[in-house]
């Protein structure tokens, strides 16, 4: 019988949820719900693994050798950037990832993240519970009339451009290949930058999109401008967006990330933890989802194998200066 292990160091999953697969799979959780998460650990005690489900950690080419009977990955996420690629590639692992489960919630939580930055309103929570009614040192802008540009306009920028339309903004976005909407101008991405109050990133992590608002891309937009993301981490070079908001380059930044210690002491941001997703319907979603994956797979019907995307591994910003 093959060995599932499930790698989960974020929102626990139910580990009913596999019952029904116990009969062909021997399935190991390994999950937070301890205060350490090891997946040194994890590995090391699991050498005959032949499938994985795992969410956002590195499988870098030193843990997956460790593996050598593993067939296959399953992302429970869209992203497959922090698993090695390369390595699965040469030694015949399939990548298999979990596409478009987030229905509405990212674009939506996108939206309310530029909501909260635009009218200060965290700031402004924050001061009322502390008994300040007046607020005066947190003036927010009107929407109306604004420029909003959406970097990458797959399922999901897409669908930031509708919700953004009922706010008589003016929409553009710059996508690596050409694509029509009705209701936005696709436009260059020096253009963009130069030319939008809010700027949202919503696009994969790769090599062409890796750290691609960097300190060059940042003294390009408006000094006034929100930077709203609810990509990967890396789409943006951190420490580049740090020092342009400690020096006022940009109006503020409201953030969805990974690891969001790294702008703790940053003014003028709003961040998230990387729940743009999380909705009791997208976590539904998305279980049933990679869970259909995994059914596929041991019936063995063909799926596509992500093995050519780029491995861009996850850095962890806290433990930087």
């Amino acid at each position: 019988m093959k060995k599932c292990l499930v790698l989960n160091n974020r929102e626990p999953i139910p580990e009913d949820h596999l019952n029904d697969l116990s009969g062909q799979l021997e399935i190991v959780w390994y999950q937070k719900t301890d205060p350490v998460f090891s997946l040194d650990k994890a590995v090391a005690e699991h050498p005959d693994t032949r499938l994985i489900i795992t969410t956002y950690m590195d499988l870098t080419a030193d843990y997956l050798r460790r593996m050598p009977q593993l067939e296959a990955i399953i992302a429970t996420t869209i992203s497959t950037h922090f698993i090695d690629s390369g390595y699965c590639r040469e030694q015949g692992i399939q990548i298999l990832n979990t596409e478009n489960y987030t229905g509405s919630s990212v674009a939506e939580h996108a939206v309310a993240l530029m909501m909260a930055g635009m009218r200060k309103i965290p700031s402004i929570d924050h001061e009322v519970r502390c008994g300040n009614t007046d607020c005066f040192d947190f003036p927010g802008a009107e929407l109306a009339g604004k420029t909003a540009g959406i970097i990458g306009f797959g399922n999901i920028g897409s669908y930031i451009a509708q919700l953004l339309s009922g706010f008589n903004l003016r929409l553009q976005y710059y996508n690596r290949s050409l694509c029509e909407s009705q209701i936005a101008e696709q436009v260059e991405l020096n253009s963009l930058l130069q030319t939008s109050d809010m700027v949202f990133l919503a696009t994969p992590l790769n090599n062409d999109s890796h750290h691609m608002i960097n300190a060059s891309a940042l003294k390009r937009m408006k000094p006034t401008a929100l930077l709203v993301n609810i990509s990967p981490d890396e789409v943006m070079d951190m420490a580049a967006v740090r020092d342009a908001l400690h020096a006022g380059d940009i109006g503020g930044a409201a953030l969805d990330l990974l690891v969001v210690d790294f702008f703790l002491e940053t003014p003028n941001t709003v961040l998230t933890s990387r729940r743009a997703w999380y909705t009791n319907e997208c976590f539904n979603r998305r279980i049933q989802q990679w869970k259909r994956t995994l059914q596929n797979y041991l019936l063995g019907q063909r799926q596509e194998s992500l093995v050519g995307l780029d491995f861009v591994p996850i850095r962890d910003y806290a433990k930087q200066s």
